[in-house]
């Protein structure tokens, strides 16, 4: 492609030089990895949270990039040029780097499904993009979802990407869409859109047809340092991403939802509404009734009643799935064929996951919560599966290198919800995990400490009698922790920089459960 081309397209702030020769420039791909560079290349300096991508121009350089694009305001002498360099290389000064990066990726891989619907909020992104690729696939559409879990189909999953990213980056992101479509013919993509991709622009570059928010509750204000900031973020999956004459599927039950609904009504865009309780939405759950293997659901959609049994556990669950059934028939999906689909949902792993029966009919589940709202919600969604004389049981820990202000809050939660509290391990990361539990037993005062993840799985089995429910939450689908790396003397490594260096070591909740159970 012509530099010339993708500055008139993509560009705002100061090409220098600019000229008719400057602009006729090939430029054979994009990369904000100085690694990557190949001759011909545009190296995007994007700004980073420990490392500047300004660092890496020289490098770029080195490897033969033919121009260099920064944020608008660099100096030359921050680009760390060489004069040769300087003469050589074209700078661009852009006054939105991420998303004009994202938006280059875009160009260079310009595949992707044809109906994309993306679902942003706090709690519930990972549930409601599986159930939707679920009941696209009942509607015979060739569909997978993406984001935290990796890449799926209906069936199986088909990548082994890191879990815990949610959103992926920009050109990453923009390969996979290429290849979903070229390669393997995927018409349909539900795909997670974090408030940190969001913020970043890691989405530029992608519209989606139908744009799904689930709630918004405390989580990542060390990133975003208000509850403002972080709304604001998810909002722009709606202002920025969602196609004129596309559709917002809202839970208006949730006030930030109603604050969406309302924008997007202004602009004319189509809202569908959702709440798991109560009247006045376009889909509702009139009656809940729990089993052992699920729920019976009975619903309200678009003024018709239905009734259908869902194969998933938990009231925040049911409101998941009004989510997804709404997205589907946003897309197209028939509501007759869609609410048919209910029945045919596959579990999502770590997601109130059924993990295991004990002998004595006790039921372990695993689920991913690891904020206030999503602790709450989870305990509330398994009390009703509890028998009548058993007991309610939880383990959990908060992870270490994020917001400590949840962790009173959440060990409350659990001591208010459940009948039996063990507090552990999640991912300490560079903390003291030991110094992690005592903030979160300084509001769950009654819990018990039990120590390490695996202890506290052993105890917590051994103490299940007849009827008792065991949630196990925090990690979910995670198969390792994050812990601090030591050597054979037992002192912390650190890097160059003198920062704590920390490793991933294996540790599945559903593996380990499994395992106890075993040798009891």
């Amino acid at each position: 492609m012509r530099l010339g081309d993708l500055w008139a397209k993509h560009g705002g702030g100061t090409l220098r030089p600019d000229s008719a020769a400057t602009r006729d420039l090939f430029i054979f791909g994009v990369t904000e990895d100085s690694r990557d560079v190949r001759h011909g290349y545009l190296f995007c300096a994007l700004p980073g949270t420990t490392e500047d991508g300004l660092a890496f121009c020289p490098q770029a350089a080195a490897k033969g990039a033919q121009a260099i694009a920064v944020p608008e305001g660099t100096r030359d002498e921050a680009l760390g040029l060489s004069e040769y360099e300087r003469e050589k290389i074209v700078v661009l000064r852009v006054r939105d780097i991420r998303g004009f990066y994202a938006r280059l990726a875009a160009d260079f891989h310009s595949g992707r499904p044809g109906t994309i619907a993306a679902v942003t909020g706090t709690n519930g992104k990972t549930s409601t993009v599986c159930f939707l690729r679920d009941l696209w696939g009942e509607d015979g559409r060739t569909a997978v979802s993406l984001g935290t879990l990796g890449l799926q189909a209906c069936d199986q999953s088909h990548s082994n990407l890191e879990a815990g990213l949610t959103t992926y980056d920009a050109k990453t992101l923009h390969i996979m869409l290429d290849e979903l479509q070229r390669a393997h013919g995927v018409t349909h993509l539900a795909m997670e859109a974090s408030s940190h991709a969001l913020d970043q622009q890691r989405l530029a570059g992608v519209t989606v047809d139908a744009a799904g928010f689930t709630n918004l509750t405390q989580d990542h204000l060390d990133y975003h340092l208000s509850m403002e900031a972080y709304f604001q973020a998810k909002m722009r999956l709606f202002s920025e991403r969602l196609k004129t004459d596309g559709t917002a599927v809202i839970n208006t039950h949730d006030s930030s939802g109603n604050q969406i609904a309302s924008a997007m009504k202004s602009r004319n865009t189509r809202v569908i509404s959702y709440r798991e309780t109560g009247s006045g939405a376009d889909l509702a759950v009139l009656k809940r009734i729990p089993h052992a293997q699920g729920q019976t659901l009975k619903l309200a959609v678009f003024g018709t009643s239905y009734e259908v049994e869902a194969p998933v556990a938990g009231a925040f669950q049911a409101e998941n799935i009004l989510c997804a059934l709404g997205l589907a028939v946003a897309t197209g999906a028939p509501v007759e064929r869609a609410i048919a689909g209910i029945a045919r949902l596959t579990s999502v792993p770590g997601r109130l996951e059924l993990a295991a029966v004990l002998a004595n009919g006790a039921a372990v589940y695993v689920d991913y919560a690891h904020t206030p709202d999503a602790l709450g919600n989870v305990l509330r969604s398994v009390r009703p599966h509890v028998g009548a004389k058993g007991k309610l049981h939880v383990i959990f820990e908060c992870g270490g290198d994020r917001d400590s202000g949840k962790r009173p809050i959440m060990g409350r939660i659990a001591e208010e919800l459940a009948d039996w509290v063990w507090v552990t391990d999640d991912n300490p990361r560079t903390e003291d995990p030991d110094t992690i539990r005592r903030q979160v037993l300084s509001g769950a005062t009654l819990a018990t400490n039990a120590g390490s993840r695996r202890v506290a799985l052993q105890l917590a089995l051994s103490a299940l009698r007849s009827g008792d429910v065991l949630v196990v939450a925090g990690k979910g689908h995670e198969d390792y922790q994050i812990v601090l790396e030591r050597d054979s003397r037992g002192v912390t490594t650190h890097d160059s920089r003198g920062r704590p260096v920390t490793k991933k070591i294996p540790f599945s909740d559903a593996k380990v459960i499994r395992e106890i159970m075993a040798s009891m």
